[in-house]
């Protein structure tokens, strides 16, 4: 009821704010995605524009933007749809997708704008209509514009502006890290989340229980979903293992300290692994059990994905039925990690975008239309 109340007030706050036609307007689901959006927002402010509001389902992200920027906290439920179908902009600036489904577009915002908070390609991990309703999709590199441009001619999709803007979130990462801080014999296991079955739910704690008892330290990364759809796994794992001093888990908004602190690290279709080999360039271990398809209309795209060009250029792969061989691939990886900054740097250079400038690029295209 708190939340309602405090949504209620946010949104007539909004209500009375003058020239809303004009505003550049940043929603967020949560404080996960913060350093998201992080560079852009930072970048808007830095230009001196006065229109700039930030809206979040999330009352700590509400507590931390409101120091910068006019913020508002609309928690998910009646009042967010109320605001969605209400909102008068200029731009609506989003990492939110499947626009149009759950929250619905209003007419008096005059571009939605979406950007990535993957790197993964467009056509598999996502729904079919996920970018359909955007106007303006910034893209991290040409294989994400190339894919969608494809599924536009393919499937009569409405066409959009698609700019090659890079990855904001890696850039501001790049900006961040502290290669110092690597733990021996620290691995991360940040498992993916989907709409089927679930790695993480099915052998999540059987997989940490197996590398604790042979002397490694793991921290948990879970998905954002995960705290939503997956709570009873998550329960488990804490009551199982909250007094074994080689097991945490990372609750922080910021992956950062978790990526930074492993020596490895274990998934099986998260994109963390392409941000945690390009910038620290240590191994990464893939669990082949269940694909995340979430489009099943993907394979009408006839685009390889930048997931499958990851995985055979950087992966260790290791199925679901081999996890006895599991520790040994794990002390194989730690005690002889290669050099890869060759292959790294083909990598970024293939498929990034405006390497260590993207926000800046994206700010001004937003500014000078």
């Amino acid at each position: 009821m708190k939340n309602f109340f405090l949504s209620l007030l946010n949104f007539i706050r909004y209500a009375k704010l003058k020239n809303k036609k004009e505003n550049y307007i940043f929603y967020s689901e949560s404080k996960f995605y913060r350093e998201h959006f992080a560079d852009l927002i930072d970048n808007f402010i830095k230009s001196q524009e006065n229109n700039i509001i930030f809206v979040t389902s999330d009352y700590d992200d509400h507590i931390y933007h409101q120091k910068k920027i006019t913020s508002f906290y609309i928690a998910e439920g009646l009042i967010l749809h109320l605001f969605f179908q209400y909102l008068k902009c200029k731009y609506m600036i989003m990492t939110l997708t499947d626009l149009g489904n759950h929250l619905k577009k209003s007419k008096n915002c005059k571009n939605y704008v979406y950007f990535f908070h993957s790197q993964s390609s467009t056509h598999e991990q996502y729904t079919s209509e996920a970018f359909i309703n955007y106007d303006i999709v910034f893209t991290i590199g040409n294989y994400q514009k190339r894919e969608l441009i494809e599924a536009e001619k393919k499937f009569g999709y409405p066409p959009k502006k698609i700019i090659n803007t890079g990855y904001f979130f890696f850039d501001h990462i790049l900006k961040k890290v502290n290669f110092n801080k690597k733990k021996n014999n620290h691995i991360l296991l940040a498992p993916s989340w989907n709409y089927n079955k679930n790695f993480f739910d099915n052998y999540g704690l059987e997989v940490i229980k197996k590398l604790i008892e042979n002397n490694f330290f793991v921290t948990l990364r879970p998905h954002p979903e995960h705290h939503k759809r997956s709570k009873k796994t998550l329960s488990k794992i804490i009551n199982s293992l909250k007094k074994n001093s080689n097991f945490s888990i990372d609750y922080e908004y910021s992956n950062l300290h978790s990526l930074e602190k492993s020596e490895l690290l274990i998934t099986d279709n998260s994109s963390i692994d392409m941000e945690y080999v390009l910038i620290f360039k240590r191994p990464v271990i893939h669990i082949d059990y269940v694909k995340k398809i979430h489009n099943f209309s993907s394979n009408k795209i006839s685009l390889d994905t930048i997931e499958n060009h990851f995985k055979n250029e950087f992966g260790n792969k290791i199925h679901i039925n081999q996890m006895n061989e599991l520790v040994s691939l794990c002390n194989k990886l730690v005690n002889n990690q290669d050099n890869i900054d060759q292959k790294v740097r083909s990598f970024t250079d293939q498929y990034f975008s405006n390497l260590g400038t993207s926000s800046q690029f994206a700010a001004k295209y937003l500014l000078s239309n």
